[in-house]
């Protein structure tokens, strides 16, 4: 999170006392990475882009409380040796692709590319990958986070979807995995009518000659499928129309995002369907 402006980073010591650093100390890109216990291998959680090197550990930045500068070491206890105007932070969902490389365990950090560092064949190797990586997650990674940008894990009973990205970030995969259902039964010769704007349990209705599907969409920017059905997409569509698909697409913002379809019965075979919130009404009182 960001104090006055400003992105901190935190760097283990190389040896006892070694803070990264560099006789030109500014425009330092500083990728961070982490195990995914979910997934195998070494993950991009974020970065800071345009960074500055301190070569030290200075203590946590005053945080500004209302009208006072309150020392926010007192309550924790973290320091950092570089800092930044422009952070980007991956979503855990969006964090699936791992790469390994045995260089990235020999050390806390690593110069891969910059003035006076030498460049060798391994260094060349990993910054490849990760040059391909970032140019991926840039379409996806949440720019300068704040506590209003951020998802938070928890569930949040007034947005229950917030930690599953923020609602710009949701709106950019919807419209992006309607744009790929599309296409695809186009390519099939459907025509298509939308019905997002009617409460009848699907998104889209194609058709083609005499027949026709309802087909409800959904999507993720990451790999993992998974989705949110509503009472009435459930109900009306999921358990009453014949006619009714789900489209799960996954990668929504890629090149090539990948389009799968289910009739009620491959769905309930590919996935379960478990309450996510509950809605309490008072209970009819009978007069």
């Amino acid at each position: 999170m960001p104090i006055d402006a400003k992105y901190h980073c935190y760097v283990p010591p190389q040896t006892k006392e070694y803070a990264p650093w560099n006789e030109d100390n500014t425009g330092w890109t500083v990728v961070c990475l982490a195990k995914n216990p979910k997934h195998t291998g070494i993950h991009i959680v974020g970065w800071y882009d345009n960074a500055t090197l301190l070569g030290e550990w200075r203590k946590s930045p005053s945080v500004l409380e209302g009208a006072e500068k309150q020392d926010a070491s007192s309550a924790y206890d973290w320091s950092y040796c570089i800092v930044s105007d422009s952070a980007f932070l991956v979503l855990p969902e969006n964090r699936t692709e791992p790469f390994s490389d045995s260089s990235v365990r020999q050390g806390k950090f690593s110069f891969l590319a910059g003035p006076d560092v030498q460049v060798n064949d391994r260094k060349k190797r990993v910054l490849s990958i990760l040059e391909g990586r970032l140019a991926k997650l840039r379409k996806v990674a949440v720019r300068n986070p704040t506590e209003e940008l951020a998802p938070d894990p928890e569930l949040d009973p007034a947005d229950p979807l917030k930690g599953f990205g923020t609602p710009e970030h949701r709106k950019k995969v919807e419209k992006a995995a309607e744009n790929a259902v599309i296409a695809l039964y186009k390519r099939k010769g459907y025509a298509c009518k939308n019905m997002t704007k009617i409460k009848c349990g699907y998104d889209f209705l194609f058709t083609k000659g005499s027949g026709s599907v309802h087909v409800e969409v959904k999507g993720t920017s990451g790999d993992s499928a998974g989705f949110f059905l509503t009472r009435n997409e459930h109900d009306a569509g999921y358990k009453n129309d014949p006619e009714w698909r789900l489209a799960m697409v996954t990668r929504a913002l890629s090149d090539e995002p990948v389009v799968q379809i289910f009739d009620a019965k491959e769905l309930r075979k590919a996935f379960d369907l478990v309450p996510y919130v509950f809605l309490g009404k008072p209970v009819a009182v009978p007069m």
